[in-house]
């Protein structure tokens, strides 16, 4: 059942501990979406530090079969209101539509099976974390587009979107090496010149 159906037959208020535990990782899915967006956003607060911690978190239990995602016992017990959940969804999935993006169970080899997304995803996850994570200029925005599509994937079943999240994952790979060779440079640049300031 699709959470966004599924969140109709909650109470008004549902504990994260409560849709981990019957969504499973649909519920991991819906999570790094949300998580996305804060690791995305170009604002000067260290967002993508907790985000990426979480992301890489998030994979690591993929990648090692897990079921459903495990939360500490603080988060689990983190309330929300089911109807702004479920709105929240809405919009999204309407949003989507509208850029020509549909959401649908197809290619559910690539997902995974009986619930358990392939090792593959939760590692791409762990290192778009690992990423987001560090102090790049402009080196968030790729992977936390990774991360949404391979969460919009695990929430819907859907194989296309955990793909997409691959190659948008890879083209992030080429970015942060780009990123990191230009510093290096930089660094080097500037080491050369100072001797002759002094």
């Amino acid at each position: 059942m699709p959470i966004s159906q599924g969140l109709a037959a909650t109470r008004r208020e549902v504990a994260l501990g409560q849709l981990t535990e019957r969504f499973g990782m649909a519920a991991a899915g819906a999570m790094l979406l949300l998580l996305s967006i804060p690791a995305f956003l170009p604002i000067p607060l260290p967002t993508g530090i907790p985000a990426g911690a979480a992301m890489a978190l998030l994979g690591a239990q993929l990648a090692w079969g897990a079921e459903r995602p495990w939360l500490p016992a603080w988060l689990a017990r983190f309330r929300l209101r089911r109807d702004q959940v479920a709105l929240g969804l809405a919009r999204l999935f309407r949003l989507l539509r509208r850029l020509g993006l549909r959401l649908r169970c197809r290619l559910p080899d690539v997902v995974g099976a009986n619930g358990r997304p392939r090792p593959l995803a939760g590692l791409v996850l762990v290192a778009c974390g690992v990423v987001i994570i560090l102090p790049l200029p402009f080196g968030n925005q790729l992977p936390s587009l990774a991360v949404a599509a391979i969460g919009l994937g695990l929430l819907r079943r859907d194989g296309a979107f955990v793909l997409a999240g691959y190659g948008l994952a890879a083209a992030a790979a080429a970015w942060t090496a780009a990123l990191l060779l230009a510093g290096a440079e930089i660094a080097q640049a500037i080491g050369a010149i100072l001797p002759s300031l002094w």
